[in-house]
């Protein structure tokens, strides 16, 4: 018995555990999602509910990522050094936004060049903020002492340390 088209099992057409690749384009005030034809089975019976999910996902990390450069444009206008706890909630924003797309079957290639657009921030600053942040999954982890000049240019060795040096109890 043959099924209606596009409604063969996701098994048949895609490997299981594969996620649909999104794009996200700026429209108006909010941003509108695509993805390949090809992997529209892979958001299940409601593609529209799930791309929305991914709109509405990159919305609030764009929002909340601008919240946080405003803090830093602050900072540096006082000349404060810029904590690295600051950074590591760039960093977060970022890696939250993937997570929630991994849980509804998504993924966004090209993720960092997608904010480097949306922000106008430098590709390579936010992959490194990125590497921080995947390197220390507690802000806790981080001194509060500590600034993000200290950081930056090893970003991932720096995190290694703090990680090595949090208590083995509440590693994760």
């Amino acid at each position: 018995m043959s099924q209606p088209y596009g409604h063969r099992p996701v098994s048949e057409e895609i490997p299981l555990g594969s996620n649909a690749s999104v794009a996200l384009e700026p429209r108006g005030e909010g941003f509108v999602a695509s993805i390949p034809l090809a992997q529209l089975a892979l958001l299940g019976e409601r593609p529209d509910q799930r791309l929305q999910v991914a709109c509405d996902a990159y919305g609030r990390t764009v929002a909340a990522i601008r919240e946080v450069l405003a803090d830093i444009e602050q900072l540096k206008s006082r000349r404060t050094p810029i904590p690295a706890r600051k950074m590591w909630e760039l960093g977060d924003a970022v890696v939250n936004l993937g997570a929630e797309l991994e849980e509804n079957s998504m993924e966004m290639e090209g993720l960092n060049d997608h904010l480097v657009r949306d922000l106008g921030i430098n590709a390579k600053r936010v992959g490194t903020i990125v590497t921080f942040r995947r390197h220390l999954p507690v802000q806790e982890m981080i001194p509060e002492s500590l600034g993000w000049s200290q950081c930056e240019k090893q970003a991932r060795k720096v995190a290694e340390e703090l990680r090595a040096a949090w208590p083995i109890a509440t590693k994760s």
